[in-house]
């Protein structure tokens, strides 16, 4: 059976040393001007803040969502930041910990062999319906520099190898360092 094609960013499956997975709150510039959709990874940049990230970027983690107040005063709590949105006290939640195991579709064909390789991110236009991001992994494995390496096939059933796989990633170019296995020696 064909896996399905439902790109939707990456969310956290686990921690590697089984700590709790949380998100940490950074900040958006008001009036940013691109959407940044639950699922999406993220960018540090100047000020602290953080900004949907292209293929290549550094990564700080993967956008949860949002709360900040609009024009009217109102707090507005969103899946995704609208973009363009004038506001304050903007609190983006994300998962920034280099130590959690996202999961994450295949843009296309991943096969067992590319377990330990490593893969940029493919952007793709969310949905201000859900909320959900549209980013996969590219299916195009690599060995060095890549913002995520493959750890593994996601255990869900009817996942099978092959295109549109669910895989299991973790960040191995992030801004808090690398996880472990980019600083072992020999790795």
């Amino acid at each position: 059976m064909a896996n399905a094609d439902t790109p939707r960013g990456a969310w956290p499956i686990r921690h590697q040393t089984g700590g709790t997975i949380r998100a940490s709150e950074h900040t958006i510039a008001s009036a940013f001007g691109t959407d940044i959709f639950r699922g999406d990874f993220v960018k540090l940049v100047a000020g602290g803040g953080i900004e949907d990230a292209d293929a290549g970027d550094r990564l700080i983690g993967v956008f949860q969502g949002c709360d900040y107040t609009n024009a009217a005063g109102e707090v507005i709590f969103s899946k995704y930041w609208p973009a363009s949105t004038v506001a304050t006290y903007i609190k983006a939640y994300v998962f920034d910990d280099p130590r959690i195991i996202f999961g994450i579709q295949s843009a296309g064909s991943t096969v067992a062999a590319d377990v330990g390789t490593l893969a940029n991110h493919v952007a793709g236009s969310g949905s201000t319906t859900t909320g959900l991001s549209a980013h996969e992994i590219n299916g195009t494995t690599a060995t060095a520099y890549a913002g995520l390496r493959v750890i593994g096939k996601d255990g869900a059933p009817n996942n099978d190898w092959g295109t549109n796989v669910n895989l299991e990633v973790t960040i191995y170019e992030h801004e808090y360092g690398s996880s472990l296995e980019a600083t072992t020696p020999g790795v």
